[in-house]
């Protein structure tokens, strides 16, 4: 079900398949996606018509395309007060995390010599476009933390595109609680390429932010040209960094029950998932292998997770805790747990991850539904070079300067000697023809 693997054994064909997971799929299928890019470009609404019949349901017309207030009363009367209650839950957590987030955003300004003075100060996109997806399930969780960060921004236009399969009640709860306006049951690539490049329905948007199966992801990538992205964030990932040792609280079997349960949660999210322990303690692997196949019987989305255990999962044994981190920081884990004996110490020297869980009783469900922090996270290896979605995600910074006569008197010296090395001086006379004015100034003092 789940491979045990010696990190000093293993081959360079596993290990290269365990590294690089579904990016693969993705590598696999860009063809396919840019047809369907440039379809979307040619048609508009009418090839998200055909497309959406084709895949996800075929009695869909052109009137389901944009949710209307109608939709949004339809989904409160069907849903249990107990669900809209925790959803409204989630927000107000969500709210506090990104709101703090983005006290960390500072404007800042200083005088770098007498004269010179420069800044940042952090701008709002304007329109930007959140992907929701649901082919499996809905995912009320993904709407909200992408809504919630994009207003804490302060964007003025805000369009999500959310599943067309089902009733999505949940999905259209949280965008409204959120205070969306603006919502599409469009999915797949065909609704990256509308946000993109637009429709006569769906404008189009500045950024597109949000997690999607390979289809989205690889969509997202080739839309580049167009838009920005927040990242290529993928199918569902985590690596489990635990060590044999044991506390008053936890011994090695309650610690391969917990690895157990964190593995086979992350592989129910979809056949393409990932999840790795990583650990010194053979005796540990063990007992993990042993507890993934005695708690997966009691588990409803069996088929999912069996195809995930065995194509992209598996159980690490390394030489020493040293070589496990050094594994992790390559692998680049969207989601990492740290059941160590010291967990801060251990996350001091990580430096490529998403989104890290601290300790024996804090697994990755809690941030996916509860402590507000933000989930959406750069997977297959992304975690390298890019940060999970966040307030900053739906800004830019600009930058400025200003100068005073001595500012530019202090500067003018340098503009000219380089400006001649690379032939413009066009440049130069830019800030001569100032300078001449300065230093006429000067000289009649």
């Amino acid at each position: 079900m789940i491979r045990i693997h010696d990190l000093q054994k293993i081959s360079k064909t596993d290990l290269e398949h365990l590294m690089k997971r579904a990016h693969q799929d993705i590598d696999a299928i860009k063809s396919q996606v840019q047809a369907i890019i440039q379809a979307v470009c040619e048609g508009g609404d009418e090839t998200l018509v055909r497309y959406t019949r084709e895949w996800d349901d075929p009695n869909y017309d052109i009137s389901r395309l944009r949710v209307n207030e109608a939709d949004i009363e339809e989904a409160y009367k069907n849903t249990a007060p107990e669900i809209i209650e925790r959803i409204k839950e989630q927000i107000k957590l969500s709210k506090k995390f990104h709101a703090h987030q983005k006290q960390q955003i500072p404007r800042w300004e200083t005088e770098l010599e007498s004269g010179i003075v420069v800044g940042e100060k952090w701008t709002a996109i304007e329109s930007v476009g959140l992907y929701v997806p649901g082919g499996k399930n809905p995912f009320p969780t993904v709407q909200q933390i992408l809504a919630v960060a994009a207003q804490a921004a302060g964007c003025p236009r805000i369009v999500s595109c959310i599943s067309p399969r089902g009733d999505g009640y949940e999905v259209l709860i949280a965008a409204n609680e959120c205070g969306l306006k603006e919502i599409y049951r469009v999915g797949g690539a065909q609704a990256i390429a509308a946000m993109a490049y637009g429709t006569k329905t769906i404008k189009p948007v500045d950024l597109i932010a949000g997690p999607g199966n390979p289809f989205v992801t690889a969509a997202k990538l080739l839309c580049q040209s167009k838009v920005a992205i927040d990242m290529p964030a993928g199918p569902s990932e985590a690596i489990i960094l635990a060590d044999g040792t044991e506390s008053a609280d936890v011994n090695l079997a309650t610690k391969a029950k917990y690895c157990a349960a964190d593995i086979l949660a992350r592989a129910e999210h979809g056949p393409d998932s990932a999840a790795v322990l990583v650990t010194d303690s053979p005796r540990l692997a063990e007992l993990t292998k042993a507890e993934v196949e005695s708690q997966f019987k009691s588990l409803s989305r069996q088929s999912y997770i069996e195809t995930a255990l065995a194509t992209y999962s598996a159980i690490v044994i390394a030489p020493s805790m040293e070589a496990a981190v050094t594994f992790t920081n390559q692998y680049a884990p969207e989601h990492l747990e740290i059941l160590t004996a010291d967990p801060s110490s251990t996350f001091e020297k990580i430096n490529n991850a998403g989104s890290v869980f601290l300790g024996y009783f804090n697994p990755v469900a809690t941030g996916d539904y509860a402590t507000g922090i933000n989930h959406v996270l750069p997977s297959c290896g992304w975690a390298r070079q890019t940060s999970p979605v966040g307030v900053w995600t739906f800004m830019k910074r600009v930058q400025y300067s200003s100068l005073s006569k001595s500012g530019l008197k202090r500067l003018c010296p340098i503009v000219q000697t380089i400006s001649d090395v690379e032939g413009l001086d066009a440049h130069k006379r830019s800030v001569e023809v100032r300078f001449e004015d300065v230093a006429k100034e000067t000289v009649g003092v």
